[in-house]
């Protein structure tokens, strides 16, 4: 039987606990630890530097979401910022999940970036930022009536193809605090916005490989977001993205961009996550969210619906980064190589331990749609917990 952490240990047979019980036991800290710092060493507390290595490194996105305020649900891009009625909230895709490779501008915005990274935990070792001039990404976010969001373009009319990461070299990132970086982690979390800039594409593929060939696992996160990509480069978009999640342990995406990636209608998509899997044979773990419709899972040979949680929708900004970080959080805090899930979990045990570990990170994506911006709104893992108990949100 898989022997959990003394902590993590799951009650025997004759005092079974329940899925949540079971989901918060296993998962601590959900948000902060699942970022690729779970703590930088110090030399004060006499702990080997070691066990605080980061495990997860994300490549991504760090911009700001200028999401559309309450008062303009439901107006498009120009009325919105005709009406001065935005406001800028710290995300990115796999800043959402955090530990992190990235360029930033040498501007205002990239010092907030930098500096709530350094606040919340997250490691910089590898953080880097854009020449002079060249500015962080603002992303404009519209907002419909019940809250799901738009990308709209950017602020100021600009090209997407002039912001600091578009501009991602990877001999910027080639020094020794880099490599023992890339050499010592488990996860390598990356996004598929990158691809769209040549040069941060090429970035990306080489860090990629570097990290897998190293021992690291790669989750994908799939984004399809055509105001990212030049105009006409949607084919090629598509076999970029799927020649990269192709390579990945873990492949994370909506039901729509499966319709759009791999031409499986959405309701499919969703019902029955193993056709998606077929696309991706090697894959350890297909992962199908939805939004309000719920997620799915196909999983070492466990396939499973995860029902949606009951929630005050604000703004859904992040919330699938969420997920993804509460799933990753998980599986590190089980201690278990995802490769290996099958030999180090019991087979008795591993329908539940993913059923539990899905609704773990659904509940953290969903809570994420409560507040307004994406890492603003990261729920901690306390409140995740109580969650899963009651049912609903019991804090203000």
């Amino acid at each position: 039987a898989f022997q959990f952490p003394v902590a993590l240990a799951p009650a025997t047979a004759s005092r079974a606990p329940s899925r949540e019980a079971w989901a918060r036991r296993c998962l601590t800290r959900a948000w902060k630890t699942s970022s690729a710092a779970a703590a930088k060493d110090s030399d004060d507390d006499g702990v080997e530097s070691s066990k605080f290595r980061p495990k997860v490194l994300c490549v991504g996105d760090a911009l700001f979401d200028c999401i559309a305020n309450d008062d303009a649900r439901g107006v498009s891009v120009a009325k919105m910022v005709e009406r001065n009625a935005w406001t800028p909230f710290p995300g990115g895709a796999n800043a959402n999940v955090a530990c992190f490779l990235r360029l930033v501008g040498s501007d205002e915005d990239g010092d907030v970036l930098e500096n709530l990274f350094r606040e919340t935990g997250v490691d910089v070792t590898m953080l880097r930022r854009a020449d002079e001039g060249i500015p962080t990404r603002r992303v404009m976010v519209t907002r419909s009536i019940e809250g799901d969001r738009e990308f709209g373009g950017f602020y100021g009319g600009l090209p997407s193809n002039t912001f600091s990461d578009c501009f991602l070299d990877i001999s910027t990132v080639a020094d020794d605090a880099s490599d023992a970086v890339v050499e010592g982690v488990e996860w390598l979390v990356c996004g598929t916005l990158g691809l769209a800039c040549e040069k941060s594409a090429e970035a990306t593929r080489c860090l990629i490989n570097r990290a897998v060939s190293s021992g690291a696992s790669l989750c994908l996160d799939v984004n399809w977001r055509p105001v990212f990509w030049p105009e006409g480069a949607e084919e090629r978009a598509r076999d970029e993205i799927l020649a990269l999640a192709r390579q990945a342990q873990v492949v994370k995406l909506t039901d729509e961009e499966a319709e759009w990636l791999l031409d499986i209608p959405a309701e499919d998509a969703l019902k029955n996550p193993f056709v998606v899997h077929e696309k991706f044979p090697d894959a350890s773990a297909v992962l199908v969210t939805a939004g309000e419709k719920g997620a799915s899972y196909y999983m070492v040979g466990h396939e499973g619906f995860v029902e949606p949680f009951v929630i005050d929708v604000v703004e859904t900004t992040g919330a699938g980064d969420a997920f993804t970080a509460g799933f990753l959080h998980g599986l590190l805090s089980m201690g278990v190589r995802i490769e290996s899930f099958e030999k180090e979990v019991g087979a008795e045990e591993q329908a539940e331990a993913i059923e539990s570990l899905l609704r773990f990170a659904s509940a953290t994506g969903a809570l994420t749609c409560t507040k307004e911006g994406a890492i603003a709104a990261q729920p901690s893992y306390d409140q995740v917990e109580s969650f899963l108990i009651h049912g609903k949100k019991v804090w203000v």
